[in-house]
Order: structure tokens, then sequence, then C-alpha cells
């Protein structure tokens, strides 16, 4: 038995159906995914009208639609500020959980806090997962503890971390 009946899957720079780490997640622990995209406002804010970004993610954000429904499913696409959108679309569709892949920006730190915030709130699940990356900010410290700013050191403990040193 699923641990949620439903589910939303946020999807953000991780327009992907393949090795997707909350996508399989989501699709392992829950009978039903709703995914969704949100072209934050936050974001686009900042950005000149036709950004080639913007039109890029767009195209992506089509075409994932597209396979998607050839799969059965869908896409919900939105347009807001995902700190607000993402709380109120679990509250809509009553979600037990909201799964979404970690993302490393500052500025996506903070919203993801705060949109875990708000769903704790509604007493939905917030479950984030490492996707992108092989070692995230907290895996890979310098002697001291805190994060290098000098790359070969980095380059180094990278490298000893993953068991490739010397190569």
């Amino acid at each position: 038995m699923p641990d949620y009946d439903t589910a939303l899957l946020w999807l953000r720079r991780d327009l992907r159906l393949g090795d997707h780490a909350a996508l399989h997640h989501a699709l392992k622990t829950s009978r039903r995914v709703y995914p969704v995209f949100v072209f934050d406002r936050d974001i686009l804010a900042g950005l000149p009208a036709a950004d080639r970004r913007v039109d890029f993610i767009h195209r992506c954000v089509v075409l994932l639609k597209a396979d998607l429904e050839a799969l059965g499913s869908s896409l919900i696409v939105l347009h807001g500020r995902a700190r607000e959108t993402i709380p109120r679309l679990a509250a809509e569709l009553r979600v037990g959980a909201v799964f979404f892949n970690h993302d490393e920006d500052p500025a996506a730190i903070a919203r993801d806090a705060a949109v875990t915030a708000e769903l704790r709130r509604l007493g939905v699940v917030a479950r984030d997962y490492k996707d992108v990356v092989i070692f995230e900010r907290d895996e890979l410290l310098t002697q001291a503890g805190r994060p290098f700013s000098v790359f070969t050191p980095y380059r180094n403990a990278w490298l000893k971390k993953l068991g490739t040193e010397g190569l």
C-alpha cells in the first residue's frame, strides 16, 4: 500500500522523466502523482521580456507535457510565486506530500524553506532529494567544517571522496 494517496511532483530545473530522484520516490510511494511546473515570478521578474533561457525552459516544458500526455498523465503549468503557488495547489489537490529535487541556488534554498514551512503548516509532507550533484554542499567540507573557497583543494577532496584520487 502506498504511503500517500496523492502527491505533487514539483519540477524546476529538472525537466526530465528519466533518472529523476523525486519522480522515482513520488511514484514509488504515492497512488497518484500530479506533476507541476511553475514559471516563478520571483525568478522571472529580474529577466528581460525576451530572455532566451526562459524561451528554452518554455520549450522544454512543452515537450515534457507532451511526453507525460503520451504516458497517460499530464503536467500542470502555472505562473506565479512558487512559494505561494505550490502550497496553494497542494491544498487544492489535497495531496499528502510534495516531492522535489534539491536546488543549490541560495534564492532557491530560501524559497524551498518557505514552501516547506507552509506545507508543514498545512499538514503536507515535503520530500526533497539529492539529484543533480554527486556531492551536496554539506557532504564535502574543509577540515574546519566549512565550504571550500579555493578550487584546487576542493577538487582534491572531491576526487578523494569519489575514490578516484590520482586520476
